[in-house]
């Protein structure tokens, strides 16, 4: 009997933390760019963040035709970056640079939704020049 008492309150504890951590995890799921009322920019706009990456990004020994690389990254609701991902690579180290760049920003304006501050999915695209 201790032991069907046992399973049963251990399995209602396993499934309401699980619960739990969808409706968490629902709620601090970040929002699209083009989603949000209120979308973060980089201090100064747009085209202080082409600043910034020109005056940082130090391209690596590249040899391709150029193109252009995408690192998607999310701005939290307190303006810091995190989870810098590359999406599209031109390979020879160009993506690496790219998340080092954009992991080292400073803090963006955060976006807002209904009033609230929310974490936003920003996708960054990157042309590279042809080296050659």
């Amino acid at each position: 009997m201790k032991k069907i008492l046992f399973s049963a309150i251990t399995l209602f504890i396993v499934s309401f933390a699980s619960a739990q951590a969808t409706a968490t995890y629902i709620d601090d799921a970040p929002y699209n760019f083009e989603e949000v009322e209120i979308r973060p920019e980089f201090p100064g706009g747009n085209n202080e963040l082409m600043s910034y990456i020109g005056k940082n990004f130090k391209i690596p020994d590249y040899e391709g035709n150029g193109g252009t690389l995408k690192i998607a990254f999310i701005i939290e609701i307190d303006g810091s970056i995190t989870n810098v991902k590359v999406v599209k690579d031109l390979g020879e180290g160009t993506g690496a640079e790219a998340k080092r760049v954009i992991s080292s920003s400073p803090k963006w304006s955060s976006g807002e939704n209904r009033g609230k501050k929310v974490r936003v999915l920003y996708e960054l695209p990157i042309k590279i020049a042809s080296q050659g």
